[in-house]
């Protein structure tokens, strides 16, 4: 078969670069391959099944948000920007709203009437689609006007869109990095990101299930911004969204074979123990704290801290306000692992930077090779982010590719 366009991978990046091609009427039209038996399964399943597609941002915020790699990011997300995306959406039958925090959602808050909207308007446009079948081989152009070798597929251009390698359960199995190699690229080694964190501790796992809205996480030893949000204690360590925008960084320390310290601050400023022996001095210290924290939290911290549970801050020593100021603020906890690749939401890693040209997504060591997606080596937090990359860099990929 000979096409126009071939894409490898049938997710959000993927889908949307074959409409983006397709509204173009490439004469060999585009074809897109997949391993999984049918499209978007990741993207269905996204925002915890509602859907966060994006988030409100100036080209500033949304580099910003990718971290020392964002101003990469920059081309794609002005070919199609968070209103942008909402237009297209709502032009194939997917109104969408921002919430109160500045995150895009399909009005529906169902992330797969997302998925099946863009299936549904690739097809009215004429994508053709092969499921089951995973790519085994790409082999580039012999001469500068002959086509790409895909399998059994000819192509003049080329679009390798096949995600990452976080939640393989959903198609993103690491493949795409495989093919990537094989044509000569770098890829940085990936790890999972947005994914749990395990800690050698044991006792977070008496407080499962425990949310705390307002928690500043960090590295110790200021290797990297420290990260504030809601975080989650869990049987295995801790989680919530603070901690997965951290886990990447964590994910990547972690590969020296040594565990890594984490400081997390509960309270944002420590205590003043002069004004509290003051105007306390005779309360508890674990009364007071169960009015800032959760009662059985500030029994452990206490514990931690070696500050008795009846004690009163009149009779707090020296020592004592130390350790409690110092845990308060400055909570120690020591990750040995991660969730892995099955638990993770991205890959922190992926296809050189450096190979790939900004402004087309096409690689600068083969001709009419792009790449958009998760494959690339940029991932950031939580809300939204990743998957309007995924969306604005599989446009801006699927425009340039298509010839």
């Amino acid at each position: 078969m000979n096409v126009s366009l071939l894409i490898i991978g049938a997710g959000p990046a993927g889908l949307l670069a074959a409409f983006s091609a397709a509204r173009r009427r490439l004469p060999g039209g585009v074809l897109v391959v997949d391993r999984m038996p049918a499209p978007g399964a990741k993207l269905a399943v996204s925002g915890g099944g509602r859907g966060n597609l994006s988030h409100r941002s100036t080209e500033e915020a949304f580099a910003a948000a990718f971290g020392r790699h964002g101003r990469f990011a920059v081309p794609a997300f002005r070919s199609l920007p968070p209103d942008a995306l909402g237009a297209l959406l709502a032009e194939i039958g997917v109104p969408t709203v921002f919430d109160s925090s500045g995150r895009l959602y399909p009005r529906s808050q169902s992330a797969a009437q997302v998925r099946d909207a863009l299936f549904a308007a690739c097809t009215r446009a004429g994508v053709r689609f092969v499921f089951d079948r995973a790519v085994q081989r790409a082999t580039p152009p012999a001469a500068p006007d002959a086509p790409w070798q895909v399998d059994a597929y000819s192509a003049h251009s080329v679009l390798l869109a096949a995600g990452g390698q976080s939640a393989p359960r959903w198609g993103s199995d690491g493949t795409g990095f495989a093919l990537a190699r094989s044509l000569g690229y770098d890829v940085v080694p990936p790890v999972p990101a947005l994914t749990s964190l395990r800690t050698a501790e044991t006792w977070p796992a008496a407080h499962s299930g425990l949310s705390l809205p307002d928690a500043t996480v960090a590295v110790a030893g200021k290797r990297g911004p420290s990260v504030r949000g809601e975080m989650l204690f869990t049987h295995r360590g801790i989680s919530g969204p603070a901690v997965l925008d951290l886990s990447g960084r964590v994910a990547r320390l972690l590969q020296d074979g040594a565990p890594v310290p984490l400081e997390l601050d509960l309270v944002h400023a420590k205590p003043d123990f002069q004004a509290l022996r003051r105007e306390a001095g005779s309360h508890s210290v674990h009364v007071w704290l169960s009015h800032i924290l959760p009662r059985a939290l500030a029994g452990t911290i206490l514990e931690l801290a070696n500050v008795p549970a009846d004690q009163t801050f009149s009779h707090l020593s020296a020592a004592q306000e130390t350790s409690l100021a110092k845990h308060l603020v400055g909570l120690p906890l020591t990750v040995r692992g991660t969730g892995g690749f099955d638990d993770s939401m991205a890959t922190a890693g992926g296809v050189s930077l450096k190979q790939v040209n900004p402004d087309t997504l096409e690689g600068r060591l083969t001709p009419r090779l792009h790449f958009a997606g998760e494959i690339l080596d940029l991932d950031g937090p939580t809300g939204g982010w990743n998957l309007h990359w995924a969306f604005c860099s599989g446009h801006l990929a699927g425009t340039a590719a298509a010839p």
